[in-house]
């Protein structure tokens, strides 16, 4: 028998830490499980003793941890306004050489204010430091902020503080922000090229139809030539365009606005997303944004010791989509009755069924923060290759849209300079 040390989560999502004799480490799982704990970490204890555990510092005791009471009637799926993630990424990586160069905290927060690159960073950090001097811990002053910092940032600071590892909180929050914002940056990618090159060649179609071909085909009938079908269709688009312009820029304006609209209702939003995921380009990159986002999170909250269903909470807000997010939800109800967070996600038929298997594995072992860490590692590729297939997908049939409105415009052109021709030849 070898003894193990263990680290699980209750059905109220408190973390429990413990040893256990046991053959090895699946019986470890099994009679945790059986005890209705959800598994998240089990270690040799000869092997790898616990980290640590500092001394928590001046209001620790008072830190605060977001959505234990459950999600807001309202989720908030974007990113907070006014920080970009390369920017809190930065704040991250620089809160954190600090308190590992033993700076105090207000003393760093003074620091990281004078060298604030945005005024919206600034104001926050100075409304921070004056919540520290009234007494408040850092997950408090950060969470009076929460319109700035977001979620992942207050849970993770507050768990840094109960078990004295802060800079190692601020570590994995800059890690976390830097593989966010670079995933952000190829789906980005994706979507800006064919939309810049679409706009481009529809700007240059109008300017053609409206202001080239109508002089030419003026000549043309001055000439005595026939107008063949396509050059009339044309000359039709062109009056349309330069006469009723306003009937079409209001019908491009009442569309926006119902979209906007729309996407302002809960059912709105809701069937926009679950539209998004099915779509036949684009679907396949936003579930594999989501699903990565999803194991990110969740794993870098679990790593830190932030309680389960504070964990799905945060998540719940964060995923950046609501079909998924109501998984999620449906997910924490389930545990909250003593079950798995395996068996709901896969109800919910939306997440692949290798996120699941690794899920499931993960929890029979003790490791599902790692395995969750590898699927997000392994999404975070298959966006790249996602990306990178759109890319050579997107291209050719932009060449072939683009090449074929030429092409009509040119026969618009040619033709009735044949019927031109045949006359003078007569």
């Amino acid at each position: 028998m070898v003894l193990y040390r263990y680290r699980a989560k209750t059905p109220q999502g408190k973390t429990m830490e413990g040893t256990l004799d046991a053959s090895d480490q699946r019986e470890v799982a099994r009679l945790l499980r059986s005890r209705g704990l959800l598994v998240t970490s089990i270690a040799d204890n000869r092997e790898a003793a616990p980290p640590a555990r500092r001394a928590p510092g001046p209001g620790a005791s008072r830190s605060v941890v977001l959505g234990a009471g459950g999600p807001p009637a309202k989720l908030r799926l974007l990113r907070p306004r006014g920080l970009g993630l390369k920017e809190m990424a930065l704040f991250c990586r620089q809160f954190a050489v600090m308190i590992t160069a033993g700076v105090a905290i207000l003393t760093s927060l003074n620091i990281l204010t004078r060298q604030a690159a945005s005024k919206g960073l600034h104001q926050a950090l100075v409304q921070v430091a004056q919540g520290i001097e009234r007494g408040q811990s850092l997950s408090e002053a950060f969470a009076a902020r929460s319109d700035v910092f977001p979620s992942i940032l207050i849970n993770l600071v507050s768990a840094g503080e109960a078990g004295g590892i802060l800079e190692e909180s601020f570590e994995r929050l800059a890690d976390h922000f830097d593989k966010e914002y670079a995933v952000n940056q190829k789906v980005r990618s994706a979507m800006t090229y064919p939309l810049v090159v679409s706009v481009v060649a529809l700007g240059v179609g109008i300017f053609m139809i409206v202001f080239i071909l109508p002089t030419f085909v003026n000549l043309f009938m001055q000439m005595g030539a026939t107008l063949p079908l396509p050059t009339r269709i044309i000359m039709g688009i062109s009056e349309v365009v330069k006469t009723r312009w306003y009937l079409i820029l209001g019908a491009l304006v009442l569309l926006v606005a119902s979209f906007q609209v729309a996407a302002s209702t809960p059912r709105g939003a809701y069937a926009l997303d679950a539209f998004a995921l099915k779509m036949p380009v684009f679907g396949g990159l936003v579930l594999r944004r989501a699903v990565c986002r999803f194991a990110r999170t969740l794993g870098t909250l679990l790593k830190s010791g932030v309680p389960l269903l504070v964990c799905l909470s945060v998540v719940e807000r964060t995923v950046g989509n609501r079909p998924i997010a109501a998984a999620i939800a449906q997910a924490g109800e389930e545990i909250r009755a003593g079950r798995g967070i395996v068996e709901p996600l896969r109800a919910s038929k939306l997440f692949p069924s290798m996120v699941m298997e690794m899920m499931a594995v993960g929890e029979e072992t003790g490791a599902i923060d790692t395995m969750l860490s590898r699927v997000a590692d392994f999404y975070d590729t298959e966006i790249d290759v996602t990306v990178q297939r759109l890319s050579a997908m997107i291209e050719p049939l932009i060449i072939v849209v683009v090449g074929g409105g030429v092409g009509l415009l040119l026969v618009s052109l040619i033709m009735p300079m044949f019927d031109v021709y045949s006359q003078l030849n007569l």
